[in-house]
């Protein structure tokens, strides 16, 4: 199962591409805002303690073609994520404090029908102590990371990543830990928070469309680029909030990573679609729900065997993954 780990590390960065209604705090409070007959602008909100609780659930089914076997692995995957954003504080220019913290994961895997992985960090087992997922994961609770944002709600710099990622790696097998290396990198983190790029940079009103461009860094793997069109298409009441309804859809690909080796890993996203729904509160300044269907095909070369076979040194094989993906990001609660 190890040399599918990176596999899952894409599925994960893919999921996080919108910021995302349990009912619970302010969600559970009518709205105030009236929908205006003309445009209106969509900006984030971050007022000085607001504590936000958000979960991502994604399910997936994978074909694995892999040379040499007879038929392509069939593989079904459902992964849960959980985290909390407290905005700490707001400095003289407008910008923002926020820090991120992990509060759980899940992940249930099945490869040709035979369960793979079972792992929830909200039920401890006994088997966790030998599961190279279970030690990954149970290292990513509770960490922190702090995120500085401009006045226009952008990432201005991040702290934490590097203190994460050697928390990470750190006594892990080497094909796992190059692939949590690949995911959480500055890149990664800073997409989670930069959600601003998806709203219009002017005001809007039903029946409006603007474009978006977005690259994810995903290291030696390359670049992941993502080209989208969102639509406002009306105004809709979504639990007690009155929100925009914005639907998307666009494409998924990729580019290599220049400075990549050739006896490494490389990854290819070709044939990449996606399409969803977004809810946008103006009133809260938040997405407060998004769900999204993903295709696309991944191929990943890497080598035969990089553990001293002599035999096999400078030989690679590529790997061709074909799937499909329903994403769902909430947001829980904010108080």
């Amino acid at each position: 199962m190890k040399k599918y780990v990176l596999l899952t590390t894409v599925t994960l960065a893919l999921g996080l591409s919108w910021v995302g209604c349990n009912k619970s705090g302010k969600l559970d409070t009518a709205s105030k805002f009236t929908a205006p007959a003309g445009p209106v602008e969509f900006k984030l909100k971050w007022p000085v303690g607001e504590h936000i609780i958000q979960s991502l659930d994604l399910k997936e089914k994978m074909e694995i073609s892999v040379p040499g076997q007879p038929a392509p692995i069939q593989q079904d995957m459902t992964l849960g994520q959980k985290y909390a954003l407290t905005v700490l504080k707001e400095d003289g220019s407008g910008g923002h404090e926020v820090e991120l913290e992990f509060l759980g994961m899940r992940m249930a895997m099945d490869q040709g029908g035979k369960p793979m992985v079972n792992y929830d960090s909200a039920k401890k087992s006994s088997g966790d102590k030998t599961n190279p997922v279970a030690a990954m994961f149970q290292k990513i609770i509770g960490a922190k990371i702090q995120y500085f944002m401009d006045a226009s709600n952008r990432v201005e710099r991040i702290e934490g990543v590097d203190a994460l990622v050697g928390r990470l790696t750190t006594g892990g097998p080497a094909d796992m830990t190059t692939g949590l290396k690949s995911m959480f990198n500055e890149g990664y983190f800073k997409q989670i928070m930069d959600s601003s790029r998806y709203l219009p940079s002017k005001p809007v009103q039903p029946g409006d469309t603007w474009p978006v461009q977005m690259e994810i860094a995903m290291g030696p793997l390359g670049t992941m680029q993502m080209d989208y069109t969102i639509t406002f298409q009306s105004w809709e009441q979504h639990g007690k909030r009155t929100c925009a309804r914005l639907e998307f859809q666009g494409t998924v690909n990729s580019k290599p990573d220049s400075n990549s080796k050739p006896a490494g890993m490389t990854m290819s996203i070709s044939d990449g679609n996606t399409s969803g729904v977004s809810w946008f509160d103006p009133e809260l300044g938040m997405v407060i729900d998004t769900t999204a269907n993903q295709d696309m095909k991944m191929n990943m070369t890497m080598p035969v065997n990089p553990r001293g076979n002599t035999a096999a040194a400078g030989k690679t094989q590529t790997i061709t993954s074909i799937m499909k993906q329903e994403i769902t990001i909430k947001l829980e609660s904010v108080k």
